[in-house]
């Protein structure tokens, strides 16, 4: 196979448009690498076995994980915009595999923090960040549609990933259930980014399908502003802020949710299905609402939404804590959080154009590092000193309302991408 960069020579090919094999990729990437970490869960109740310690404590090994994974697509996107995306994928196949192998060795907490921070971590963010990137660049016209496919791999991730590894956690216990983990991104992640491509105009064609504008030249840069352009604008920062605070409450639910229904007598296999539940929605969301946002405003959406994923956080906080309860909360929280994830790379591409769009998500996605770090050890040492989640849920709750704020102050630009 040809090593397609972005000043590299390829085929135009007939038929099916180049840019859905793109989100066929991308999507099995998420779907991978996400399900991996949400499969995280699984293992609480193994990790509290083996290390003898308490909730805050094994919640922090998902939280440095998740901000390293934020942290490093920042630099991935950096990256992937100079050089092309094919490569940063390969590597982080290579590395999160690496880093799953590590933790199925550790023999002490510090040893697992250590392999899924900078493994898990380093891996996911130089395969996601860069891939979600890729697709804006792919399409315009149908942009949130695309995008919201693309993204779905990590509902479907979430749904299929947890069930297995909490079966394979049960049979072989958890150092082999990792080694199992470490092969799947290594083959499915490491495939699929051979087939990335940096841009439409480097198969001769143009977003959304058809032939490239002959007159443009394969070199020239792309329209849109640089990162150093971007952040001194308000809706930057009023985004970044509704991303952090939106992101504090999204991984209190996927750390949490689990112990939260097995702290209230739900069984742990019941517990496992809430997860699915809200990964199988969540692609559901992708779909309906990223192609929904295409039609009524994406930003306008993308504060409902926000202010749906508030209310649902107390209905969790006030609903009986039965299972048919919390099916409920997992069914409308994971619609919500579909359409959010679709539709934060989209307005970043909207707002600053695909330039630098890797590198301005990979920005972005900052704030989810940091709302991933602080979110689900927040609620951990609250649940540790407390013996409740009830105050934990509430700050979650009063931050997604805030993030709903702070994207509904953002003024649209003049002119979009």
């Amino acid at each position: 196979m040809k090593n397609y960069t972005n000043n590299s020579e390829a085929p135009q090919g007939e038929g099916l448009f180049y840019g859905w094999i793109i989100v066929g990729s991308v999507f099995f990437m998420s779907a991978t690498a996400a399900g991996i970490i949400y499969s995280f869960p699984a293992f609480v109740a193994s990790f509290e076995a083996e290390f003898k310690t308490g909730r805050a404590d094994i919640s922090l090994v998902f939280a440095v994980s998740e901000f390293v994974w934020f942290m490093t697509g920042f630099a991935a996107g950096f990256v992937a915009d100079r050089f092309g995306p094919r490569n940063v994928g390969l590597l982080g196949a290579v590395i999160m595999a690496l880093g799953l192998a590590g933790a199925s060795m550790a023999t002490s907490l510090p040893l697992l923090y250590l392999a899924y921070g900078a493994g898990v971590g380093i891996g996911g963010g130089m395969i996601y960040v860069p891939a979600v990137g890729l697709v804006q660049r792919w399409f315009k016209v149908k942009r949130g549609l695309a995008s919201g496919l693309a993204v779905s791999g990590t509902g479907v991730g979430t749904l299929l990933l947890p069930p297995l590894a909490t079966a394979l956690n049960e049979t072989m216990g958890w150092r082999s259930a990792h080694l199992v983990l470490a092969g799947c991104a290594l083959v499915v992640c490491g495939a699929a980014s051979l087939l990335l491509v940096y841009h439409p105009r480097d198969m001769g064609l143009a977003p959304d399908g058809g032939p490239a504008n002959p007159d443009a030249s394969r070199t020239a840069p792309l329209p849109g502003l640089g990162l150093a352009e971007a952040v001194v604008q308000a809706r930057f920062w009023l985004l970044y802020i509704a991303s952090l605070l939106s992101a504090a409450g999204v991984f209190i639910n996927y750390v949490h949710l689990v112990p939260y229904a097995t702290d209230n007598g739900v069984s742990a296999q019941l517990g496992i299905i809430l997860i699915g539940i809200m990964g199988i929605c969540s692609t559901f969301g992708r779909f309906l609402l990223g192609g929904l946002a295409d039609r009524f405003g994406r930003r306008t959406l993308l504060t409902y939404i926000l202010a749906g994923l508030s209310l649902t956080m107390f209905w969790w906080l006030l609903a009986p804590p039965v299972f048919a309860s919390l099916l409920l909360y997992a069914t409308l929280f994971g619609i919500l959080y579909g359409g959010y994830i679709a539709l934060l790379p989209v307005l970043a591409m909207e707002y600053f154009g695909g330039h630098r769009i890797a590198t301005i998500i990979g920005a972005l996605y900052t704030s989810w590092g940091v709302g991933a770090l602080f979110g689900p050890t927040m609620a951990g040492a609250i649940r540790d000193a407390s013996g409740a989640y009830f105050y934990a849920i509430l700050v979650g709750a009063i931050s997604m309302a805030i993030s709903a704020l702070s994207c509904q102050m953002i003024r649209e630009p003049d002119t979009s991408y």
